[in-house]
């Protein structure tokens, strides 16, 4: 008889424990009234870089640990390039992750093919969606406006330039970069028609060697304010120019502290925690996917606060410029051409 007890109160927490489990399975995989799962717990993401960069990389990471704060797990893969995006993503959908990050235009085309054999993984993507029609709808991309506050940096730089000789360095070859690139020459000529930009694709978000390299270079000819959007390259054309006394101009977060002085003018801000965070309440409203564009107006991109060396003056011009863009009367249309 006592046997038999044994058996029964076994079997009895065997089956506790599979009511348990799949009541844990229905709170992980809620779901709206259309059948839409509204709730994610894992988050992975694939860096271009690494998150020491104090930039684009740093900004991704910052709004990953604030989602770790509040409970979900997270991981993040460092400088994933071209030959890995693929097998990366779909490591991560093999273990298990509910949501999953490229952060940069550049991871587009490998999402796209993955996201069609994982219709219930939701998959983001920090920039404008690849050509093509039927893209899967678990995909969300943010083609932020990052070309608005490019434009301004480029009337800014115009007008603090003396020597009518001002600079672009970029990171990678993608159209982020080259809209980003065309808007600073843009914006320079909207101020200044006879300004002269050089600007220079380094083809690398990690090397800082390479970005002190081009810096010097680029001040060897002239150029007297530099505008760098390539994260850690960047940070050596920050040291080249800290080095030469020339202005420079950060790009994603505040950079201002990381040269001495008032030398770096502002930064072109990037909201990027604010970009990664804000998918979780998408996700719950049911309305995740398709495409947002989101610029200066909506607050994702901005200016950081001027350093000493702007005159009252020029700050009044850059931001009458800034508003006009986002009251409509200035529209760029971003030029994705590399060799614009």
């Amino acid at each position: 008889m006592k046997r038999i007890k044994r058996v029964l109160c076994l079997l009895l927490c065997v089956c506790m424990a599979a009511m348990l489990a799949a009541c844990s399975q229905g709170e992980a995989a809620e779901t709206n009234a259309e059948g839409v799962r509204t709730e994610v717990s894992r988050i992975a993401i694939l860096l271009p870089g690494y998150i020491t960069d104090q930039s684009w990389n740093q900004g991704a990471y910052e709004g990953l640990k604030t989602l770790e704060e509040q409970g979900y797990e997270i991981a993040y893969t460092e400088d994933v390039q071209a030959a890995d995006m693929e097998s990366t993503f779909r490591s991560y959908c093999s273990e298990g992750y509910d949501f999953v990050i490229g952060h940069g235009v550049q991871y587009g085309d490998a999402c796209v093919r993955v996201a069609q054999d994982y219709p219930d993984v939701y998959f983001f993507i920090t920039g404008n969606p690849p050509s093509g029609d039927n893209l899967p709808e678990n995909i969300a991309f943010y083609d932020y406006k990052e070309y608005e506050g490019a434009f301004v940096c480029g009337a800014l730089a115009a007008l603090q330039s003396e020597s009518g000789i001002i600079g672009y360095i970029g990171g990678g070859d993608n159209s982020t970069q080259a809209s980003d690139k065309n808007a600073f020459i843009e914006g320079a000529k909207y101020v200044n028609p006879d300004i002269d930009v050089r600007t220079v694709i380094t083809g690398t978000f990690n090397d800082s060697s390479m970005g002190k390299e081009t810096a010097l270079a680029m001040i060897e000819q002239g150029v007297d304010v530099i505008l760098q959007t390539c994260d850690e390259t960047g940070l050596g054309a920050f040291e080249a120019c800290e080095e030469q006394g020339v202005y420079c101009i950060g790009y994603t977060s505040d950079q201002s502290a990381l040269v001495e002085g008032d030398l770096c003018l502002t930064s072109l801000l990037v909201k990027v925690p604010e970009m990664i965070t804000s998918q979780i309440d998408i996700i719950a409203s049911g309305e995740f996917g398709g495409l947002e564009n989101p610029g200066l107006k909506e607050g994702v991109i901005d200016l950081a606060p001027f350093s000493s060396a702007v005159s009252q003056e020029v700050q009044d011009q850059v931001n009458e410029i800034a508003q006009k863009i986002m009251d409509g009367e200035i529209v760029i249309t971003p030029n994705y051409n590399s060799q614009g």
